[in-house]
């Protein structure tokens, strides 16, 4: 399945030029309750949640896409007010975990007396993937992955390698405020081991959404044997 990642022209030049994006740990995201679409009313329950919040933000990161690049709203929040850039990644169907968005916190996952060994892993994707209805503009999917299978910067940060398996880029899409050309995102992409299509948009004239500008075309990046 084809999913997408906005960013700033800035980090888009870094992600393209080190091959990997960073995994995002739960404390990074921009949602306070993250972890906590269950409901923990009850003291011993805030514990279990707490102590399986920190267990896994020590063990796992996450990379947070959209099934779309089409909305205004996204563009405007996560591709730095449309001057940003998104990038299109081929992932297996079963790689990523789609969010489910809901109107009140999950009354019946944890039940009143929960203890650690009530965390398992149906539990645990629940918790990774419940989010408020408010944010359903997103449509989510993350990619959850394990740091022992990242590779880690010298600052302490983890990372997604561009992998043909399992995160292989095929798109990047130029924000309508962007500077780059298309020629400049094209040098930016460098050598690749697939086609990387290259795009500009643009608000629609009929709806509220962004759609591709015809009036540039679509930009090959081809391997160096086709």
């Amino acid at each position: 399945m084809r999913l997408y990642y906005l960013t700033s022209e800035k980090w888009a030049k870094v992600v393209l030029a080190e091959r990997r994006v960073k995994l995002s740990n739960i404390d990074e995201l921009n949602d306070p309750f993250e972890l906590l679409g269950a409901f923990i009313g009850e003291k011993r329950a805030r514990k279990v949640v707490k102590y399986t919040r920190t267990r896994l933000g020590e063990t796992f990161g996450l990379v947070c896409m959209s099934d779309t690049w089409q909305n205004p709203v996204m563009w405007a929040h996560y591709g730095d007010k449309h001057k940003g850039v998104c990038l299109g990644f081929d992932v297996p169907n079963d790689a990523p975990k789609q969010v489910q968005y809901k109107p009140a916190r999950l009354t019946q996952l944890l039940g009143d007396n929960p203890t650690l060994a009530d965390i398992n892993p149906a539990v645990l994707e629940a918790l990774l993937t419940t989010k408020y209805k408010d944010w359903s503009y997103e449509r989510e999917w993350r990619l959850i992955m394990s740091f022992k299978h990242a590779s880690t910067g010298a600052d302490g940060k983890h990372f997604l390698p561009f992998y043909e398996h399992i995160f292989a880029l095929r798109e990047v899409i130029l924000g309508d405020r962007c500077e780059w050309t298309l020629k400049d995102a094209a040098k930016v992409v460098g050598k690749v081991s697939k086609i990387v299509a290259l795009k500009k948009v643009r608000p629609s004239f009929r709806e509220f959404e962004m759609v591709r500008d015809l009036r540039q075309p679509v930009l090959h990046v081809r391997p160096a044997s086709l």
